[in-house]
């Protein structure tokens, strides 16, 4: 039976007040949203954390603007204290004043657009934003609000239930240990900055991005590389002679080459071996980041000196919980000095998010497995479907020897996938009887228009769409994250939007 209503616009994915998911479910609100039109915003009272202010940080600014005797100057509250240092550097603003109380650090700045637009990105590209859930229990320790919303958190030792859960996975006995951070993007930004940190001495102060990375990695190594660095984008990651050739003729400039194992959106996987190899020779840092189908999936620790993992995607697998994880493996170059640095960028999670992940990890794997049998039997139904033009996922045969050198069994294809449509593209997403909005890896399946939401500037522009073609994407691909549902849901699901 199909169901015949979505869920609405604006409503939490899950249920529940720290939800890292938003309802977007036709191609009109996602436009809209994109384009700011104040009657889809009207409906919008969350969103990706990252990216937008949770609702108790809302509350704690208008509270602190009367307190701290403002009212007409706008807050950011930040994930520590030390972030909110780093963000007044960043501004460089003489009228901007660094606040904190009974625990919560947040930066009062002057009310500039061009100020405010700059702080904002600032944290939502560093994970630096203060956590739901320290700001929940901030609200209730300062009687203004009266209650905790109820949820169910492991009582024992959190840190080591998670580290145990993901040691194996992150390189076992070849992982110097596991150095969690309050999001899968502040791990990015503690490891490029803790390389950046052993390479710049030496003259290296330049990027390889290989393939086409998340939207915040791009926008970090963009933004916060130092002056005379020269990032480069190299889109095809089938093609290592580019690389190579780019190696070759700069040896002594790179830092490091950061991609993703497999991509998003195109879950592609390149030759990871050669570019070890590559990366050894001309003294270049390798990060690699498995999140797409998960390190469960893939093992890239033979390969990687270092690896960054988002939590918030399958490890949290109810879907409100944002964290992620770096580990350093055995064979980084200066191992020691990696790890004390990362350790300084990275801001630990709050202890009530360790907590709640240490309460849903014993499903992380039995939710691979599952999610892994279904995609094998989405992918059969969507490759004969007639209006579907392409599927892209781990074994598709561009990529499939590739994948093979870092899937962990046969079947480890993982929960993600993407695919072009012979169809107009808002008919079948508007029609769509699935949870749709942002993030993947939960039990319940999830699709997006991901460049829209990614990459809106791109997709509203000729030039944009020209840019994404040149680079091999579809503009208007589905990504779609694999549930634990019955498969033959997920499938009639589709054949209802497909019709």
């Amino acid at each position: 039976m199909i169901p015949t209503q979505t869920i609405p616009l604006g409503n939490r994915i899950p249920n529940k007040l720290h939800a890292v998911s938003v309802s977007l479910p036709t191609m009109a609100d996602v436009i809209g949203y994109e384009e700011r039109d104040p009657s889809i915003l009207a409906q919008m009272n969350c969103g990706y954390p990252r990216f937008v202010k949770h609702e108790c940080l809302r509350q704690i600014e208008s509270f602190w603007q009367e307190f701290f005797d403002r009212p007409g100057d706008p807050i950011w509250l930040t994930a520590s204290e030390e972030i909110a240092h780093q963000l007044e550097s960043r501004l460089n603003c003489s009228d901007s004043k660094f606040l904190k109380h009974r625990g919560v650090s947040g930066v009062r700045i002057p009310n500039d657009e061009s100020l405010n637009r700059e702080a904002k990105h600032f944290l939502q590209h560093i994970g630096g934003y203060l956590c739901s859930r320290k700001a929940e229990d901030y609200l209730h320790a300062n009687e203004l609000q009266k209650n905790v919303q109820p949820e169910s958190l492991f009582e024992g030792d959190a840190d080591a239930k998670i580290t145990r859960v993901l040691q194996p996975l992150l390189g076992g006995p070849r992982s110097k240990g596991l150095l969690l951070a309050n999001s899968g993007m502040n791990a990015i930004y503690a490891t490029f900055q803790a390389v950046n940190r052993i390479q710049a001495p030496k003259g290296r102060h330049s990027w390889v991005r290989l393939g086409w990375l998340y939207a915040d990695t791009m926008h970090i190594l963009d933004k916060l590389s130092s002056e005379g660095s020269s990032n480069r984008d190299l889109h095809d990651v089938f093609d290592l002679d580019e690389l190579e050739s780019l190696l070759a003729a700069n040896p002594e400039s790179f830092a490091g080459i950061i991609t993703e194992t497999p991509t998003n959106p195109l879950i592609q996987s390149m030759d990871i071996e050669r570019i070890r190899e590559l990366a050894t020779k001309y003294g270049v840092y390798l990060v690699l980041d498995p999140t797409v189908l998960s390190p469960a999936n893939v093992d890239v620790s033979p390969y990687a000196d270092i690896i960054v993992n988002s939590l918030t995607k399958y490890a949290a697998n109810e879907g409100d919980v944002i964290m992620g994880v770096v580990s350093v493996l055995d064979h980084c170059p200066e191992q020691e000095a990696i790890c004390e640095s990362i350790a300084t960028f990275a801001d630990f999670p709050y202890q009530r998010n360790r907590q709640r992940l240490a309460q849903q990890i014993d499903g992380y794997l039995p939710l691979i497995e599952t999610v892994n049998q279904s995609t094998l039997q989405v992918v059969e139904y969507l490759d004969s479907h007639p209006k579907i033009a392409s599927v892209h996922w781990a074994n598709e045969p561009k990529s499939q020897s590739n994948f093979q050198k870092i899937a962990r069994t046969e079947y480890s294809v993982g929960g993600m996938l993407s695919f072009d449509l012979a169809m107009d593209l808002s008919r079948f997403y508007d029609r769509l009887p699935i949870s749709k909005g942002p993030s993947f890896g939960m039990k319940h399946s999830l699709a997006c228009p991901f460049m829209y939401l990614a990459h809106y500037e791109l997709v509203s522009t000729k030039k944009g769409r020209l840019q994404l073609e040149q680079a091999g994407i579809n503009a208007e691909l589905i990504r779609f994250s694999v549930g634990a549902e019955p498969v033959e849901e997920i499938i009639q699901a589709l054949d209802f939007a497909l019709a």
